[in-house]
């Protein structure tokens, strides 16, 4: 049983640190985001979009938006019928791959600003 001493004037934690959270990475564009993940889903070998969404301090929404993208690139493949995904982009392949992807990217700017 609890204390009515305990019950009615409870000790709340401090929640300044919740609230911003400094450490969470920047990104300054969405291009950034979808490098860095591109990078990390290369890197490790292996795809889960849980742990991408915790690498990358993202809400649920986002991560799966950003497992979409990586698909429609072709980074990932189709996921199997128990939900795993297999990284399609060798990690000796990575930088060429991100320069393609770049100079997709500029030319689609560049397109647009004319």
């Amino acid at each position: 049983m609890h204390e009515p001493e305990s019950f009615w004037s409870p000790s709340f934690p401090d929640f300044a640190d919740d609230f911003i959270d400094l450490g969470a990475p920047i990104f300054s564009t969405e291009f950034d985001l979808l490098d860095r993940a591109i990078e990390l889903v290369v890197q490790s070998g292996a795809f889960s979009r849980p742990a991408l969404a915790a690498a990358l301090r993202l809400a649920e929404r986002k991560s799966m938006r950003l497992t979409f993208q990586l698909e429609t690139l072709g980074v990932i493949g189709q996921g199997d019928l128990d939900g795993s995904r297999r990284v399609l982009v060798d990690l000796a392949a990575l930088p060429g791959f991100m320069s393609e992807l770049r100079a997709g990217r500029r030319e689609l700017l560049d397109s647009q600003a004319a």
